[in-house]
This record gives structure tokens, sequence and C-alpha cells, in this order.
């Protein structure tokens, strides 16, 4: 079943195709792809990441409707979808430093969502730091 896509490009143009249908059905806010794919160095193993935020509450369920959907529309099964409503702050700023952000239903969502983010992200980084040093001790 998988049809290895070339890269982020190939990627990005199946996602365009089908977003419209995806984001209202599922009230997809944003979509960003990360990984391999954004970064450019994806290769014949590598598996397709993905990462959604929905406008309404998360349901476990969803994610696996969802990632039905994306397995139909790209023809393979190694999609890790994450979505983002339940993602962890550092798995968050991983997404929105590292990937390619592909849909937004809006600049506004875009813009409170990441700065958000990247709050959340900075509140920690000193529990992350004093984690570190003990761990390293």
């Amino acid at each position: 079943m998988k049809k290895v896509q070339k890269n982020f490009n190939e990627v990005n143009n199946i996602l365009k195709e089908n977003i419209g249908y995806l984001a209202e059905k599922y009230n997809i806010v944003l979509i960003y792809v990360f990984g391999s794919y954004a970064k450019g160095t994806n290769n014949h193993n590598s598996d397709l990441d993905i990462a959604i935020l929905t406008k309404e509450k998360y349901d476990s369920f969803i994610k696996l409707e969802i990632l039905g959907e994306l397995i139909d529309i790209f023809k393979r099964d190694d999609i890790d979808l994450v979505i983002l409503n339940k993602a962890t702050s550092v798995m968050k700023h991983q997404v929105i430093k590292y990937g390619k952000l592909v849909y937004m239903k809006n600049e506004n969502i875009k813009v409170e969502f990441e700065s958000k983010v990247l709050s959340e992200y900075m509140d920690m980084e000193y529990f992350r730091r004093v984690q570190r040093t003990l761990i390293y001790k």
C-alpha cells in the first residue's frame, strides 16, 4: 500500500487538493507537515509526519477517522498524525519551529496558537534545564 511521495512539494500538492474537504469535515484550523519531509531529508524509509489543530474539543475517535482519510489520500499507511490540541508543549514547539504550515483557516488562529505555544514553551524552559542538569549529574 505504501506510495512514497518524493518531497515536501508533492505532499503539499496532495494536501492542497484535499484540505477543503478535510478542514470542513473535521473542523481543522491548522495543518503542518513536520519531520523529514519538512526538513527535506526524507527518503524511501521516511514516514509522513502531519500535525493538525482542530477548532473543537479533540475526540480520540476523530484522530482515527482523520488518519484513515490521510491513509486513503496519500495511499500509504506510515503516517504519524499529531493532534496539536493534545500534544505536549515540547511537541507543539517542535512542530511550529521545524514544521511547514500547509493550511490555516485564518491568520489570527495561527498567530494566537503559535504565540501561546511559544509562551508555554518558554515558561517551562527553566524547569527543563534544571531537569537536564539533575539527570546528567
